[in-house]
């Protein structure tokens, strides 16, 4: 099997890949294309789900399905990816916060890029509405000016003298394309001169930065352009997105929930079906990979059933056990393995991103596996008359802001994932979670080992209800307000997300996030080992890799055109969550 080839198997992130391959490996069932066909829809939808659920993917699914169909229905979908927009945290252009610039020349570049895709701009001219801001003449010329503008921004968030930098950049520039209405214009003037019926922007990792000021300006800005022809879309993460005071979700933004667990019979088949076509799309008929794979099928499924829905848990699972031979011995190391390199460690990651609530991120872990899981675990043990097994709890909805966090937290890093709010005790209503079927598996909280058999006897009905009074819950919700900070000014402990003191009014200082993520060993990203050791000789860390080109991390021996895009790719995720 070539190096390409097995390259895509690793190709865990929709960023990894190609457009041309995008349309080769897309596999969608039912459920998928319901939410492609919403996303091609008029309006505003937010697009929720957990790390690696497919929201990217799904997004360029949408974009690709309606430039195949451009010519017929005039509908224009733009991509516009903001991962990186961590670099810009607190960085200003000037007066102005060079976010919100980056945000608007990004939104310019990316419709720029799709009406010359599309030839709706010759290669020798430029359209009028782009001529307001740019004097080139010649996309290519107009092409690597933004690119430029772009790069120069994100240059600002180094230390020093900025001043060259704002010469560059123009101050014509930066008062333009600073401002959301004249961006609006240029966008409605373009929806008018190409006779578009419909334009669609799908803004994809904007919302995924921890930074809620700048989740807030995108928020500003999402609304604003949302209006007539111009229909917006934005991928979110569960729980932890700030949309701020002037943006209502439900009411701005229909929500679309992706990470449902289907654990019946027809729901598994559905699942394991997709997955497997995800498989026979990156591997090559005549491939003898794809004989040993579907050879040895019950581990295949085990893979898919272990992955909890998740299409790059999946991958990054499959491939630990396709390194270590297909056998019952290697799934069960590689699923150990994947809790504890992968799963565990990006959860507790993320007290580097969130250094505010770095304790809710330490004790609801803490929670999980000292107190939920166990009693999971107890209930399944529990000799009962029904053979059903849980992979849920359930806790009321008028539970502690504090507790709630913690657990929006482990949603957000994918151990938990939301399933539904149901009926509970004494006429109340509560949220159902689900653990993570690969770290219930490893905490062995089943009656058997045997994964097939856990499947066919887990139940959405069967789950274990924790009530908020819960004298248990209650050590670990002291623990959490003990650790609460206090105002600067006048000592009094502050609200969990509080920005000013109630008391006093004093500013609560935000802890800066990414310098401390720059400075992260290489080994902290999602690449493979190998790679990792290839590359760690000339990148030691993160920032190493951010600010350098791929051209660069091509001169290490063994990393070519795919492999410098997946680190790269890998870099930008780790910065940006």
């Amino acid at each position: 099997m070539s190096s390409n080839e097995l390259d895509l198997l690793h190709a865990a992130r929709t960023e990894d890949l190609e457009d041309s391959q995008i349309m080769k490996l897309m596999v969608f069932g039912d459920f998928e294309q319901e939410i492609v066909n919403k996303l091609s829809l008029a309006g505003a939808h937010l697009l929720q789900g957990a790390r690696g659920i497919g929201k990217s993917m799904l997004m360029k699914a949408a974009e690709v399905s309606l430039d195949s169909s451009f010519n017929d229905n005039r509908i224009l979908a733009i991509y516009v990816n903001f991962k990186t927009s961590t670099l810009l945290e607190g960085v200003k252009a000037g007066n102005n916060d060079a976010f919100q610039i980056w945000v608007g020349a990004k939104i310019l570049q990316a419709t720029y890029e799709k009406l010359v895709e599309l030839d709706l701009i010759s290669s020798a001219t430029v359209a009028d509405p782009f001529k307001r801001i740019f004097d080139v003449v010649g996309s290519q010329g107009l092409k690597e000016t933004l690119q430029e503008k772009i790069h120069l921004l994100q240059q600002l968030s180094q230390k020093g003298d900025h001043g060259e930098i704002i010469t560059k950049l123009g101050k014509e520039f930066i008062n333009k394309v600073n401002d959301i209405t004249y961006i609006n214009s240029i966008i409605r003037d373009i929806i008018k001169e190409y006779k578009i019926e419909r334009l669609i922007f799908l803004f994809d990792e904007a919302a995924h930065t921890f930074i809620p000021k700048q989740q807030e300006i995108f928020f500003e800005i999402f609304k604003l352009l949302h209006g007539g022809k111009v229909a917006v879309k934005a991928a979110v993460y569960p729980s932890i997105t700030s949309y701020g005071r002037n943006f209502e979700v439900g009411q701005d933004a229909i929500q679309i929930e992706l990470g449902r667990f289907e654990p019946g019979l027809a729901g598994r088949f559905n699942t394991r079906k997709l997955f497997r076509n995800l498989l026979t799309n990156r591997i090559p008929n005549n491939n003898q990979l794809k004989k040993e794979i579907f050879s040895s099928g019950e581990l295949l499924d085990n893979c898919i059933d272990l992955s909890s829905g998740n299409p790059r848990a999946f991958l990054h699972l499959f491939n630990r056990v396709h390194e270590k031979g297909f056998s019952e011995r290697s799934l069960l190391l590689a699923t150990q393995e994947f809790v504890d390199e992968e799963l565990l460690p990006y959860h507790n990651g993320l007290s580097k991103r969130l250094p505010k609530y770095a304790h809710h991120v330490k004790i609801g872990l803490k929670l999980l596996r000292d107190y939920i899981i166990p009693e999971i675990k107890k209930k399944n043990l529990r000799e009962k008359k029904t053979k059903y097994q849980s992979a849920f709890f359930t806790i009321e909805r008028g539970v502690s802001p504090n507790l709630k966090l913690s657990l929006d937290l482990l949603c957000y890093s994918g151990i938990l994932t939301r399933q539904g709010t149901i009926k509970i005790a004494s006429r109340q209503t509560g949220q159902r979670y689900m653990v993570h079927l690969a770290l219930l598996y490893t905490e062995k909280a089943f009656i058997t080992n045997k994964l097939n058999d856990i499947m066919r006897m887990i139940s959405l009905t069967d789950y274990r209800e924790f009530s908020s009074n819960d004298p248990s819950i209650d050590e670990y919700l002291i623990a959490l307000k003990s650790t609460n900070e206090d105002c600067s000014n006048c000592n009094l402990e502050l609200p969990t997300d509080a920005k000013f003191c109630p008391s006093c009014g004093t500013k609560v200082e935000e802890k800066s996030i990414i310098g401390t993520l720059l400075e992260d060993s290489i080994d902290e990203m999602s690449i493979s080992k190998k790679i990792a050791k290839r590359i760690i000789v000339k990148f030691k860390t993160v920032g190493d890799v951010i600010h350098s080109t791929r051209k660069e991390l091509m001169t290490i021996n063994y990393i070519g055109e795919v492999r410098s895009k997946f680190i790269k790719n890998a870099a930008d995720e780790y910065i940006s969550g």
